[in-house]
């Protein structure tokens, strides 16, 4: 053991199974754990806009979406931190080493209020209000930013999302 009775020093967005390793196991069983996810078609869409406000220096020779993600899904593009975390596939956050879901609820943000209201009740408590905090201005539907290939892109890349969480592109 860590010498972490509760886990608190994880690090922020730690992947459950750290989680798992260092709670003992009777406690992380009793705990309810939840996750919440987002349509992978939508996250990129949304990363785009994020890096388009708040780092378009990392950005700033990619002309449209169609070529920042044939860039961001690029095997051989060097890693980059701020770029890299949002393709990242969220079931790899919420699985053990054999591809268990280890979270007791999963949330969507498309249900957002929704499943965080349903969360609150599992595990006991009056939802507190939820805030909007960085709403993307001037944004549309996610499905007018992808031609056909760059949907296929992210179809191919983040499957197991998709398919551990039943999204479509519709």
């Amino acid at each position: 053991m860590t010498g972490h009775r509760i886990a608190s020093k994880l690090p922020r967005h730690s992947r459950i199974i750290a989680a798992k390793e260092m709670l003992p196991r009777e406690l992380f069983e009793r705990l309810f754990k939840f996750a919440f996810v987002r349509n992978p078609w939508d996250l990129q869409v949304s990363s785009w806009h994020h890096l388009r406000k708040e780092r378009p220096q990392l950005i700033k020779d990619i002309p449209d979406f169609p070529a920042f993600i044939r860039w961001k899904l690029d095997p051989d593009r060097p890693y980059q931190y701020h770029i890299d975390t949002s393709i990242e596939r969220q079931s790899d956050y919420l699985k053990d080493l054999d591809g268990t879901i280890l979270v007791d609820f999963v949330g969507k943000y498309e249900n957002l209020q929704e499943d965080y209201e349903e969360a609150c009740r599992r595990i006991g408590i009056k939802p507190p209000p939820l805030p909007h905090k960085r709403k993307a201005e001037g944004r549309v539907d996610y499905r007018r930013y992808y031609d056909e290939v760059t949907a296929g892109m992210v179809a191919s890349y983040f499957k197991d999302d998709i398919e551990s969480f039943g999204y479509r592109y519709e």
